[in-house]
Formats: structure tokens, C-alpha cells, sequence
């Protein structure tokens, strides 16, 4: 029988509309949702990890994800042809979106920060603000932020289940729109 307040019985009440969610959230990731003082088991299945698959869906990740593969050594994304997507209906990617998956403006570090997390770095003077969409810059990030997650469900209980974002905002300051910061 699971205890109430488990990962597994945090999983098996989402596991049948979100089945990804076994592939998506370890026990220790269930664990730390859960173990938020004064959280309750319901506010963390329907607040946090329902409405996060259900985002998921929504902005169509694993659509987008089926498009692009992350390049360590260069530190950008690479397109995939939409043929071997393995998608009969596949993502067509903006021309911004493609621009940014060559900028190098986001990219996950090839070594590990001290504690072992995975370290993303942004470098804002690299995104030229006004020829990419909100919805570009938003699409990048989540392909980067789904490598470096990639990442870490490699090599389950090797390194800490989270991420450090180090920001270089060093070089001629450009602010971003507004909406690509309400956006995230």
C-alpha cells in the first residue's frame, strides 16, 4: 500500500492522464516538491507537478524537443530534419528560433559546478533582442534547460537533481522585451 504522501503515491495519481510523468520526475524530484514546509500532498499533485506535465503539453515541448539535438561541444542546437523527427505532423521552427539555437547565448557548461550540478550559462550580449520573438526565446530556453535535463537523467543519483544559471551580463547592455521576461 503507498503511504499518502509518497512519490509513488504522488506519481500513481497522475500516471494514468500523465504518463510521462515516470520518465519526467525521479523520487527525489517528487520528494523535494513534496517536502516544502507547509505544502500539502494536493497542492503539490494539482499546483506543481499536474499543472507543469499539463504546461508541458501545451506548449508542445516534446514537439519541439523532436526537432533539435543539443551539441556539447559547440555549445548550440542543432535542427534535425523533419523526416527523421520520427513526427508525421513535425515542428517547423522559426527563423528566430533558429537563430538562437546558433547563438551560443544559452548553453550548458561541458563541466560541472563544484556541488556536481549541471551549470547553464546566458550571455544576454549574444541575443540580439530585436529580431527574436518572445516565443523564440522562450523555445530556446526550454530546449537548453531539457538537455541540461537530459543531463542529469543520465546518470540518475550522480549529481543533484537541479541546475546553476550563471548570467553574463557583462557587454553593451540591451535589455529584453518586457514580455520575454513575462514569458518565462
Amino acid at each position: 500500500k503507498l503511504h499518502h504522501e509518497s512519490p509513488a503515491a504522488l506519481r500513481a495519481g497522475l500516471v494514468k492522464d500523465f504518463p510521462e510523468i515516470t520518465l519526467l520526475c525521479s523520487d527525489a524530484y517528487l520528494t523535494a516538491v513534496l517536502g516544502v514546509p507547509n505544502r500539502t500532498f494536493e497542492y503539490a499533485r494539482d499546483e506543481k507537478i499536474k499543472k507543469a506535465l499539463a504546461w508541458r503539453r501545451t506548449f508542445n515541448v516534446e514537439a519541439l524537443r523532436s526537432r533539435f539535438r543539443y551539441d556539447m561541444e559547440e555549445g548550440v542546437l542543432n535542427l534535425i530534419p523533419a523526416d527523421e523527427s520520427g513526427s508525421a505532423n513535425p515542428f517547423e521552427p522559426s527563423p528566430a528560433l533558429l537563430r538562437l539555437a546558433k547563438s551560443r547565448a544559452l548553453r550548458i557548461l561541458p563541466e560541472r559546478g563544484q556541488d556536481g550540478r549541471v551549470v547553464v550559462l546566458a550571455e544576454t550580449q549574444l541575443v540580439k533582442w530585436r529580431e527574436v520573438t518572445t516565443e523564440a526565446f522562450l523555445q530556446h530556453h526550454v530546449l537548453v534547460l531539457e538537455a541540461a535535463f537530459d543531463l542529469i537523467r543520465s546518470t540518475p543519483g550522480a549529481s543533484p537533481e537541479c541546475i546553476t544559471l550563471l548570467v553574463d551580463a557583462s557587454g553593451p547592455l540591451q535589455a529584453p522585451p518586457i514580455a520575454a521576461l513575462q514569458g518565462m
